[in-house]
């Protein structure tokens, strides 16, 4: 009986370490890492077991990474980030060997291409997670590009991993852009 408390009490303690680090995790990086603007257009998706929450499509998605090495779809690689004139994240080379200090970079899973024309790759971070009502009022504030050009994610990156901080719809944050919206009388 003695050994089924304990083997129990190992399995309870386990389970609450492993969501236990996540957590840890994903602050360490909201706290300490660095914050890059990816442009970017929201769409909004119904998952009946995650609710509701915003597809994010970025804007560096839209042409694949060069690349001098060869890479499988569903390989881990390294993309290395930079700035664009405008301030907005780019990346510069998807590379196999993570890379030293000093440069920033995100770890993403390789999906189609080749050393030819660089390969495409699947972002960590394309889900923006919001209440039933607030999800479709952010895809209806944004999804018209001629009304709102302004649309872009802070991501925090630390050490090769990623995560969305805000969401920004002309240069507000998005639920705060909403509020605003909603205060104005239509025209």
């Amino acid at each position: 009986m003695k050994h089924l408390k304990v083997l129990l009490l190992t399995l309870f303690a386990v389970q609450l370490s492993v969501p236990g680090y996540m957590i840890f995790e994903q602050n360490q990086i909201l706290s300490h890492g660095t914050v890059y603007k990816f442009k970017t257009q929201p769409i909004d998706p119904y998952d009946p077991f995650r609710g509701r929450y915003v597809t994010l499509t970025y804007n560096v998605d839209a042409n694949p990474i060069p690349t001098k090495e060869v890479f499988q779809r569903g390989d881990w690689a390294y993309a290395l980030l930079s700035e664009d004139e405008d301030g907005y994240a780019t990346f510069t080379q998807l590379v196999s060997e993570e890379p030293e200090s000093g440069q920033e970079y995100i770890e993403v899973e390789v999906s189609w291409g080749g050393t030819d024309r660089g390969h495409y790759i699947d972002l960590p971070f394309d889900r923006y997670y919001a209440s039933e009502e607030t999800a479709p009022n952010i895809e209806r504030a944004v999804w018209r590009r001629e009304q709102v050009e302004d649309v872009y994610a802070e991501i925090s990156v630390l050490e090769g991993k990623a995560t969305l901080k805000e969401l920004y719809v002309e240069g507000l944050p998005v639920r705060e852009y909403l509020e605003r919206k909603a205060s104005q009388p239509e025209q």
